[in-house]
């Protein structure tokens, strides 16, 4: 009696990695204009518009980052489930080889 095929694995890994990477990613990205805002606004004394205008314009980039993280995730956990499963793989290997 054959046994039925193991559940295929959810990729579960991969989306804790990706939720990581987007929770330092984006925190990150703000903590650096923040910072760089105003570093620039003392150098310049433009009191707050600089830091302002990068807080603001970090928020897109935050955006586009997040998004290509979720795509690039996506599309490993894609390539993950349509993977042959190892043991069925060489099962076959050895089957061909013995039929030749």
């Amino acid at each position: 009696m054959k046994r039925p095929s193991p559940p295929v694995p959810v990729p579960s890994l991969a989306a804790m990695s990706l939720a990581g990477q987007i929770g330092c990613v984006v925190p990150m990205i703000i903590l650096a204009a923040v910072v760089g805002g105003l570093w620039l606004d003392r150098q310049f004394g433009t009191g707050r518009w600089i830091t302002l205008g990068l807080l603001l314009a970090s928020l897109p980039l935050s955006i586009v980052v997040t998004f290509r993280l979720a795509m690039r995730a996506a599309k490993e956990m894609n390539q993950m489930l349509r993977m042959p499963s190892r043991g069925k793989a060489a099962g076959q290997e050895e089957e061909n080889g013995n039929d030749a």
